[in-house]
This record gives C-alpha cells, structure tokens and sequence, in this order.
C-alpha cells in the first residue's frame, strides 16, 4: 500500500511540477490558456490549481495597468480592457488561442 501511495504521489509530481514552474508564454503556446475578449486570459479547456493561480495573477496584473490607463486618460476600465484584447490577439503567434466576439475560441 505504501508502495502504491509513493507511486501516486510521484506521479503527481511529474504532472504538476512542469504547470506549477510553467509562465504565460508556455502556457499559451501550449493550448492550455488564450487570450479571452475581454482583455484577460483563460482557461481554453480544462483547469488546474496552477493554471488558476497563473491566471489570478496575469489577471491582478493586468487589471491594475488598465485602471492606471484608463485613469490617466479619464476613461473606463472595459474600454481600456477591449482594447488590449485587440492588441493581445494581434500578438498571438501561430497555435495560440483567443475569444472571439461571440466567446468561442479560435486557433490562430
């Protein structure tokens, strides 16, 4: 039985240490996040603690840069946001994900 409770646990290591370690770049260049229409990234298919915990944070980030703009120029945060979804899938590279205007995701 402790053979078996190692075997599991390092098998989860092996599944989870490349996600945990994995930045947004690889991420998406996996198919495992996209960049959604509003200007923030998501999950494309399915989740994970990592994925989540990589996404609450580009999110918090991004999110307070788009509150310094849109508060320098004395407009709303969404339009700010809709913007950068423009410019974010424009910068995509071949394979990546993206929403477009109807939610669906897309390949580029």
């Amino acid at each position: 039985m402790k053979r078996m409770i190692k075997a599991l646990w390092m098998l989860g290591l092996t599944i989870a240490l490349p996600v945990m370690a994995m930045s947004l770049d690889e991420a998406k260049s996996k198919g495992l996040l996209g960049e959604a229409n509003s200007g923030y990234v998501a999950i494309v298919d399915s989740s994970s603690p990592e994925l989540e915990k990589l996404i609450k944070e580009v999110n918090s980030k991004r999110k307070a840069a788009y509150a310094r703009i849109a508060e320098r120029n004395n407009i709303d945060i969404a339009q700010v946001a809709t913007r950068a979804a423009e410019k974010l899938e424009a910068r995509l590279g071949p394979g990546e994900y993206y929403q477009d205007n109807l939610g669906r995701w897309k390949r580029k």
